[in-house]
């Protein structure tokens, strides 16, 4: 039988027990009442956000894919059908971005061939959305067999782009080549080349290759999630620039240091190689410099870029084509050039002004035949 102080000491446990469970109980209704303010708050900052802001990103899988290339480190996958972000993105057995062959026999055929990165392959677009589609039927309205192929691979630089003309695109006896220099360009040649070990081979743009990745993929569609990491990693880059940011504007403002010097110095070399395959082969080289998104969306911009490659290329003897003013044009007539949240690759609109403006300059040089 339990004593006087036994019922008082069992009593004080049991309070305490009790008041012990409601404390737990308490928090756990306030953590369920913050989860579900939260998932509110956030189901209404993103309605708003999709009432001013262009939707979210929606990326399917599997991206571009690639395989190791001794050569070039890596290259298209040939015959493959995959996505750019949400659109198709279909090789021929070249690795070229066309559901077409290249026929070996020209047959009377004008051909221009299209190297360059991400920007010329048309990320993100149609096939029949990029420069290089487009191209080929403002020409083929005026010429009865034209021919324009699109040889460009995301990623690559100028270096790359001139050992795929030789090993590839020689094959199929262009008549003009055209290679898009961008400011991505400018990083040194790697020495050795190391190619993308077979394991590595796969998805280029496959940033989500976890466990996690399906819900990551639908992070990406959301459009405030999209704008809060934007502006996240603006004030980053403002606090921590990271080596490309710094590089990239150092470029903008025509600044240089020892690396910068270097990687121009390579885009020369390349160019050079450029102009000896021209000169051997028989086809036109053009250098087409795609300009910043910066530069295009401003009008007193410095074009420093613009000018060195250009001085380089006017060197070697090669002509160029500077695509910054009717990229500004349109820009200021309120029309989108660039793909909503990536704000560097063309939109199809874009697209279509860097395909008038090549075709401009190859009509009034007399380059391409004409009925």
């Amino acid at each position: 039988m339990l004593n006087g102080t036994e019922k008082l000491s069992q009593g004080q446990e049991i309070v305490m027990r009790f008041r012990s469970s409601r404390r737990k109980n308490g928090v756990f209704k306030m953590s369920a009442l913050l989860l579900v303010e939260f998932v509110l708050l956030f189901v209404i900052g993103e309605a708003i956000a999709r009432l001013f802001l262009p939707p979210g990103l929606r990326v399917i899988h599997p991206q571009m894919l690639v395989e190791s290339n001794a050569r070039r480190i890596y290259d298209h996958r040939p015959n493959q059908h995959a996505f750019t972000i949400d659109q198709p993105f279909v090789t021929n057995s070249m690795g070229f971005r066309d559901h077409r062959e290249v026929p070996l026999n020209k047959v009377g055929e004008f051909r221009l061939l299209s190297l360059g990165d991400s920007m010329a392959v048309g990320l993100g677009v149609s096939v029949g959305d990029t420069y290089v589609n487009q191209l080929e039927i403002l020409l083929g309205r005026r010429s009865d067999s034209v021919r324009v192929m699109n040889g460009a691979v995301g990623g690559y630089s100028i270096w790359q782009e001139i050992d795929l003309l030789r090993e590839k695109g020689l094959h199929v006896q262009p008549d003009i080549v055209l290679v898009a220099f961008y400011w991505n360009d400018l990083y040194i040649r790697p020495n050795p080349v190391i190619p993308f070990p077979p394991s590595q081979s796969g998805e280029l743009l496959d940033a989500d290759g976890n466990a996690n990745s399906k819900y990551l993929r639908a992070f990406k569609r959301s459009t405030l999630l999209l704008f809060l990491r934007e502006r996240l990693n603006i004030l980053r880059y403002k606090i921590s620039p990271t080596f490309d940011w710094v590089h990239q504007e150092m470029i903008f403002e025509g600044r240089s240091s020892p690396y910068l010097a270097k990687a121009y110095r390579d885009v020369a070399d390349s160019l050079e190689e450029f102009k000896a395959l021209a000169d051997t082969h028989g086809f036109v080289p053009i250098v087409v410099i795609l300009p910043l998104s910066a530069q295009v969306t401003r009008l007193d911009v410095p074009i420093h870029m613009q000018q060195r490659i250009s001085s380089i290329a006017r060197k070697l003897g090669l002509r160029t084509l500077d695509v910054l003013e009717p990229l500004q044009q349109a820009y200021a007539t309120g029309s989108d050039l660039f793909i909503p949240w990536d704000n560097v690759h063309y939109s199809p609109h874009g697209h279509r002004v860097v395909a008038e403006a090549i075709e401009q300059y190859l009509l009034q040089e007399g380059l391409v035949p004409t009925r």
